[in-house]
């Protein structure tokens, strides 16, 4: 047993774990799922050494090894922004979705309701906090998850560990990609749900403006926050019908984030 050891080159093991594991850290303190609030933070450290252990044989170890403290102190940057990359496109998504919510409640009257996010701790809207749960149980029912995973296995072939700094030259360009995902998403599946609290305006209007004499103010409220039910259950179906175009936009969104790393 001492001879078997004694092969084994433990040191380099070890640094090879401690870079998936440090890729890992930067995915999951961005990332909805794996790094939500509702887990306790053993659970998270723990669900992520376990996952990079799982990488110990599937990603190819560090070459050449880095000489010097300096050196491994450069890799294990580039390791925690390419996880943390990997991360924030994938918060993007989840953001989009949150804002589609955010707008329908603003349309609909229900913009005044607030509640903490299990999620993440913070305030927010009902509605929006509704979305984001939802999205998140379809998208771990769904297996949507192990896209994230293999994405994260398939980064170390265009970003592998390597003791030189990512580079950050087309960031800006990515980051605009970001920002305007956010929007697409949320107005794509916002739009169905606008119509009908757009319609129910557009209706309350010509009442009002045909027959002076009613209360257009008191008549149309409760009708615009049945039509907002209405157009709140339009956009859980249209999320769930979208899920897949969803999973895959993370895992894109992803991939050109780490190609920008990449200097691709």
């Amino acid at each position: 047993m001492t001879d078997l050891l004694s092969q084994v080159d433990l040191a380099g093991w070890g640094g090879h774990f401690a870079m998936l594991l440090l890729r890992m850290a930067g995915l999951f303190a961005f990332i909805p799922f794996f790094g939500s609030e509702l887990l306790p933070i053993r659970m998270r450290i723990g669900v992520a050494a376990v996952l990079a252990i799982a990488f110990v044989p599937v990603v190819a170890p560090i070459d050449p090894v880095p000489e010097g403290i300096l050196s491994w102190i450069i890799v294990g940057v580039r390791e925690f922004a390419a996880g943390t990359g990997l991360g924030i496109a994938a918060r993007m998504i989840f953001a989009g979705v949150e804002a589609a919510a955010g707008i329908v409640a603003g349309q609909s009257g229900f913009a005044l309701a607030n509640m903490v996010d299990p999620t993440s701790g913070d305030q927010g809207l009902s509605p929006a906090v509704f979305q984001n749960l939802l999205f998140l149980s379809l998208f771990l029912a769904a297996d949507l998850h192990h896209m994230v995973i293999r994405a994260l296995i398939a980064s170390y072939d265009v970003l592998p560990a390597a003791a030189t700094i990512p580079s950050f030259g087309s960031m800006d360009s990515v980051t605009s990609l970001l920002g305007l995902r956010v929007f697409t998403i949320a107005i794509e599946l916002a739009a169905p749900a606008l119509i009908v609290t757009i319609s129910v305006d557009l209706v309350a209007a010509l009442v009002g403006r045909a027959m002076p004499q009613v209360p257009i103010l008191l008549v149309a409220y409760p009708l615009k926050l049945a039509a907002g039910l209405i157009a709140m259950a339009m956009l859980a179906t249209g999320t769930g019908a979208a899920l897949g175009w969803l999973g895959r936009t993370i895992v894109a969104d992803g991939t050109t984030v780490i190609a920008a790393m990449a200097g691709a």
